[in-house]
């Protein structure tokens, strides 16, 4: 749908956003007699938005930007001729995506922009870019070396970008965990290391490095708020911390340092937020964050600082009870939380729609129920940053819709996505298939069939051993995925999840699974037939099937994200490709008689308890890689 709008009868802000949008959507001044003239009036009601459309002309009454963008983004995906109107709520003041740059894949600086449109279009109205060292210290050369971290130029590109779209960015760091990427380089950083991943927490040097890093956020966004992070600090005292001060309680080291941070926090002008799980940990004798029985003491509650303001993170939890639960229980230490829900792209090459339905939905309708005013959704890259980001926009678009409608999935959902990202929501959902989702918490999963080891086949092995699993074919699930996508192509616009990536992916673990099944199928029945079979045909298929999947892989890394971190995935699929050809050199041998057995076929199949999700858990049963 082309729309029409003039500069002239809005105001200036709304005039900046539209002719940014401008830039990529048919958006225009110049009057079309193909298109929607929209007509714009501001109301002093912030929580509802209307919408009435009648022959060729669009009325939107909005209270804020990204309230007027995110009408805009349904007009666009509306089909010519259409006549209705539409109410929409906005109970949120703060509706926000996290887009992790931290695990190998940083986003470009154009690609961010496409993001910040597509999150206008959307309701979106905030912006945290996490970065554990993805940003350039001066005077910390090793801070982010050789992985591809934001100039300061490049942050401060992006926020005017934002800007410009009524988008706040939000710093999002860390400032105690999470900084394994800085710590390894152990002579460079030892004064400031407590263990593995966590900084010393008491050490001055410490505050000094945190000092650089609050003073480049200070100068890069013209927000004034900051995520400091500080989540899942396991060993927290635990090792140099210990060695230097002895034993002290977690929950007063933890306290004291954030003490310190916040004080840096103010000395820059910035007002900060943490992740809340370790109050919880710390307060469960387990150590889960999500112990029914945790209790924070009312000390350690009492310590906190009163500036610095609580992130309840919640990606699991699909019954809407346990997330008012966990919202009192922040309430109950004296703060009114921002709540994190989850888009679920970590641990994936494409978006999981199953997961994010059946989590974001109770999530947001708890938040609802609370009167909770500010809610962001993360979108992590673990173990990689391997996915096809842009798969996700259904995701997003969901939990835009749910924050709109009162917490229900509206029919605008599918006219939204079209608009947005100018792309078949259907061809998308169909990708989002990838990882066989049945119903949360038993999954499977695509990167691990992939990366699993093909003549150990320690997660397939797994899979066969567990009676839930069993029974999963992956052979015969990914040929007819490879079927539903190739019929889907042809109607795609190539907006959001790239279908080609798809496809190949699919047929490769296709493959892939077929010459595990014959493997171990022909050496348990000594059908030397089929081995031969193996070497000579379905092996040398495969290896040009893996080698055909990352160069689409690269084609999609290379148009979101910097060059940085792509050489682990080199790794990972030269890793693969040689393994296949050492599972032909060995079968030969056996054949030849050379060898007398393939051990590693002989190793017994044992339902596994340990959770795999990481490629180095598949690729080896050897813990060094």
């Amino acid at each position: 749908m082309k729309l029409y709008f003039d500069p002239q009868s809005i105001p200036a802000d709304l005039n900046t956003a539209l002719s940014t949008l401008s830039e990529t959507y048919p958006l225009f001044t110049d009057k079309t007699d193909d298109g929607l003239a929209i007509e714009f009036s501001a109301t002093d009601r912030p929580e509802q938005i209307k919408v009435q459309v009648s022959k060729k002309k669009a009325q939107v009454s909005y209270h804020t930007i990204a309230q007027a963008c995110r009408a805009v983004g349904t007009l666009l995906g509306l089909d010519a001729g259409y006549e209705g109107k539409w109410k929409e709520q906005a109970p949120f003041k703060t509706l926000g995506l996290m887009l992790d740059c931290s695990r190998n894949a940083v986003m470009t600086v154009a690609e961010v922009k496409k993001w910040l449109r597509r999150m206008a279009l959307s309701g979106y109205n905030m912006l945290m870019l996490y970065t554990e060292d993805t940003y350039q210290l001066p005077d910390e050369p090793m801070f982010g070396y050789g992985r591809g971290a934001y100039t300061l130029q490049e942050i401060q590109e992006i926020d005017q970008y934002a800007a410009r779209l009524g988008i706040e960015v939000i710093p999002c760091i860390q400032t105690l965990g999470h900084l394994e990427q800085i710590l390894k380089w152990r002579h460079t950083y030892w004064s400031v290391r407590d263990t593995n991943s966590v900084l010393l927490a008491g050490a001055e040097p410490t505050y000094e490095l945190i000092a650089k890093m609050l003073k480049f956020w200070s100068q890069a966004v013209r927000s004034r708020r900051i995520h400091i992070g500080m989540d899942e600090t396991h060993d927290l005292g635990r090792g140099r911390y210990m060695d230097i001060y002895g034993y002290r309680r977690g929950f007063d080291i933890f306290n004291a340092h954030l003490t310190r941070v916040v004080e840096l926090c103010q000395a820059e002008g910035l007002a900060p937020m943490i992740w809340s799980d370790m109050y919880f940990r710390m307060g469960s004798k387990t150590g889960d964050y999500y112990d029914m029985a945790s209790q924070v003491p009312a000390d350690v509650a009492a310590a906190i600082p009163a500036a610095a303001q609580l992130v309840y993170w919640d990606y699991y939890h699909t019954d809407e009870a346990f997330y008012r639960e966990w919202i009192r229980r922040h309430r109950q230490m004296g703060f009114e939380p921002v709540m994190a829900s989850g888009v679920w792209s970590w641990g994936r090459f494409v978006y999981s729609h199953v997961y994010t339905t059946e989590t974001v939905q109770p999530c947001v309708r708890a938040c609802l129920h609370e009167g909770l005013k500010e809610i962001l959704f993360t979108m992590w890259k673990d173990d990689g940053g391997e996915i096809d980001f842009n798969s996700t926009w259904p995701g997003i678009l969901y939990a835009a819709d749910l924050s709109y409608n009162n917490g229900q999935l509206s029919e605008r959902w599918r006219t939204q996505f079209a608009g947005v990202c100018q792309a078949n929501l259907d061809a998308n959902l169909t990708i989002a298939r990838m990882d066989a989702a049945e119903h949360y918490g038993e999954e499977i999963n695509t990167r691990l069939l992939l990366w699993d080891d093909p003549l150990l086949g320690l997660y397939r092995r797994s899979l066969l051993a567990h009676d839930n699993w069993k029974t999963f074919n992956p052979a015969a699930y990914y040929a007819v995925l490879v079927r539903d996508l190739t019929a889907q192509k042809p109607q795609d616009g190539g907006g959001a999840g790239n279908l080609d990536f798809a496809i190949q992916l699919a047929e490769t673990l296709s493959l892939k699974a077929q010459v595990y099944d014959q493997l171990v199928r022909a050496y348990a029945n000594g059908d030397k037939k089929a081995l031969i079979d193996l070497c000579d045909r379905a092996i040398p298929a495969l290896i040009a099937a893996v080698k055909r999947l990352w160069e689409l892989h690269r084609k999609v890394w290379m148009a979101q994200n910097k060059a940085f971190g792509f050489e682990v995935q080199c790794i990972r699929y030269g890793g693969l490709l040689l393994r296949l050809e050492e599972v032909a050199i060995r079968v030969r041998q056996y054949l030849s008689g050379e060898i007398p057995r393939i051990e590693e076929l002989d190793v017994p199949v044992v339902p596994l308890s340990e959770h795999f999700w990481r490629y180095h858990s598949v690729a080896t049963a050897s813990s060094i890689l």
